[in-house]
């Protein structure tokens, strides 16, 4: 949620891979690895990252859309393990769903991305320039700071946790423009708030419902929703954080009501599981979400100098991240009680989904990390 953090933990990631040496370690005894199968190396890199301190994982890895190997573990509650079929918040990973959604609408002939926001809507901001583009939007150049940062906004929410926020009242907590539009990128929130009112002005749907209409329904994704306009159906990972800093997380299912569903918003509300994760990573990178043009326009990068070669570039809601050697597209996430990976490897047609039911931990973005790359290089090392 927060792309200081997400780049101030690739450095460190960075670090510590930079720092790491295998040179003293025995080699592995080449017969008894043989006699391990793949999917048993999976799940012990899986059990050994909750071990070291990461609640409840949920991994779907699919080669040419189709799932290859299921792993879960960890807890959801004190007593209750992950399951395969359990809904996690993917947060940010929701921006993928978005732009998808937004060049879908291009695709009916219903809108263009060089259309402006006054174009669709009339908002009550002086930190909005109504100038601003779709495209731009999309690509996080606008300059709009982040409506999470506004000192006032959690008050709200927290006040009243059993009532939804207006999505048009959130653009009052969009703060001062921190550059003119089109100068620079710099990642923000407020660009996709602002993007899921122009779908509701330009469907005149819901969201959820636009959502649903053209990707979920046709892709049979059964077990994705929109939760700002949608029960989210079936057992859901209880969301853990460390709210008060004491470093020790915490269960806030008790929280998480309307109005965290609707501060959250087309930021990051899409709730699923790591198995319709992964096949949405397919179904919109490699099959039938979007037509080749619309993909050419997502897949598009700006070079981003994070000072890392972890993250070096953003499309349209899309990032390229480099991990196990190999160019990734997709997205990650952070939202309160949820953590997740979502990539899609183009020459070997690996995606992969992981979900994590924890924020605010100490070691948690790290472990995550970790988890999605040794995953990814067990993975291409076995089909090679």
């Amino acid at each position: 949620m927060k792309p200081f953090k997400i780049i101030s933990l690739f450095l460190l990631v960075f670090f510590f891979l930079s720092c790491s040496s295998n040179d003293n370690q025995p080699e592995e005894n080449e017969e008894e690895q043989a006699e391990i199968s793949t999917e048993e190396r999976l799940q012990a890199i899986v059990d050994a990252k909750v071990s070291d301190g990461l609640k409840g994982v949920s991994v779907s890895i699919r080669v040419n859309g189709q799932e290859r190997w299921g792993l879960v573990g960890g807890f959801s509650s004190e007593t209750e393990t992950v399951t395969t079929n359990m809904k996690f918040g993917i947060a940010s990973i929701t921006k993928t769903v978005v732009a998808a959604t937004i060049l879908k609408l291009e695709e009916e002939e219903l809108l263009s991305l060089d259309d402006t926001i006054g174009d669709w809507l009339t908002l009550e901001s002086e930190n909005i320039d109504e100038d601003i583009t779709i495209f731009q939007l999309l690509n996080h150049l606008t300059g709009l700071k982040g409506y999470f940062q506004h000192p006032d906004i959690w008050t709200r929410v927290e006040g009243d946790l059993a009532t939804a926020i207006p999505s048009e009242e959130l653009v009052t907590y969009v703060g001062e423009p921190i550059f003119s539009a089109g100068e620079r990128y710099e990642y923000s929130n407020s660009n996709y708030l602002i993007l899921g009112l122009i779908i509701k002005a330009v469907s005149g749907q819901t969201v959820g419902e636009a959502m649903r209409a053209r990707f979920w329904g046709p892709l049979g994704l059964a077990n994705t929703y929109f939760g700002t306009d949608e029960d989210v159906v079936g057992p859901m990972a209880n969301p853990w954080r460390d709210s008060d800093g004491n470093g020790q997380i915490e269960d806030i299912s008790a929280d998480f009501k309307a109005a965290y569903h609707s501060v959250f918003f087309t930021a990051a509300d899409v709730f699923t599981t790591s198995g319709d994760l992964s096949m949405w990573a397919y179904q919109l990178y490699e099959g039938n979400a979007l037509t080749e043009t619309s993909k050419s326009k997502m897949l598009d990068f700006l070079f981003i100098d994070t000072g890392t070669p972890i993250f070096d570039g953003y499309g349209l809601g899309v990032r390229r991240i480099n991990l196990a050697g190999r160019e990734t597209w997709g997205h990650t996430g952070g939202m309160r009680g949820y953590g997740s990976y979502m990539l899609y490897e183009p020459t070997s047609s690996v995606s992969i989904a992981m979900l994590n039911n924890q924020s605010r931990s100490e070691n948690g973005p790290l472990l995550r990390f970790e988890l999605v790359e040794e995953l990814l290089a067990e993975v291409f090392t076995e089909l090679n």
